[in-house]
């Protein structure tokens, strides 16, 4: 995690924190079907699967994500 990414919301989602909504959407999206309890039968898909769910709802809220960010700077 960095000061630009203090909860690592765009590091779950192998981004920047100049990312775009469509990158955001598209890069979640794309791990989203990776990690997908019902797709992966792994011991870890559940957990992955949640954490890159709360970063995405997060990230694509710019009002959650923009207190994310100054509560932790």
């Amino acid at each position: 995690m960095s000061m630009r990414d203090p909860l690592g919301y765009y590091q779950i989602l192998d981004l920047t924190p100049a990312a775009s909504e469509a990158e955001i959407k598209a890069n979640y999206r794309e791990r989203a079907k990776r990690w997908h309890p019902d797709h992966n039968t792994s011991e870890e898909a559940t957990e992955k699967f949640q954490h890159l769910s709360v970063a995405y709802d997060v990230l694509k809220d710019e009002e959650l994500s923009d207190f994310s960010k100054l509560y932790l700077i």
